[in-house]
């Protein structure tokens, strides 16, 4: 009977202990690094605009994310973008090196009215998406 026991014992530690080694994996795997060598492609990549409205004040300002993605849809870390917008606009860069998610963020404002066609692209990528911000 203590065989029996120690025998279920020994199994349920085995499967924990695996369990937990794939969880861990998975988890790790699904994050880039600086040791992602993979490019950014175009499918994936894509940017967006937090408020995509503001005043044209020269002060009030709207978040410009930028994520670069690999064929897996993992970020890609350590690639330099480069936000195309009108002369007019202010950019602010907050970080223009993406970090382990594959995120670049800026901010945007502008002095004088309008709607503006706003792009992003790395050395090698210009990305396929725009966004439209207006200032008021």
């Amino acid at each position: 009977m203590t065989k029996k026991i120690l025998f279920i014992i020994l199994l349920i530690l085995g499967l924990v202990t695996t369990v937990l080694i794939v969880t861990q994996t998975t988890i790790f795997k699904s994050r880039a690094s600086t040791t992602n060598n993979h490019l950014p492609v175009r499918e994936n990549s894509y940017l967006f605009a937090s408020p995509i409205q503001a005043k044209a004040d020269g002060i009030e300002k709207v978040r410009v994310t930028v994520f670069l993605l690999d064929s897996n849809g993992l970020g890609v870390s350590q690639q330099t973008v480069i936000l195309k917008v009108p002369p007019v606009l202010q950019i602010e860069t907050i970080q223009n090196i993406t970090d382990d998610l594959g995120k670049a963020t800026f901010n945007l404002s502008s002095p004088t009215p309008g709607k503006f066609e706003i792009s992003a692209s790395t050395s090698t990528l210009n990305l396929s998406q725009k966004i439209n911000l207006l200032f008021l």
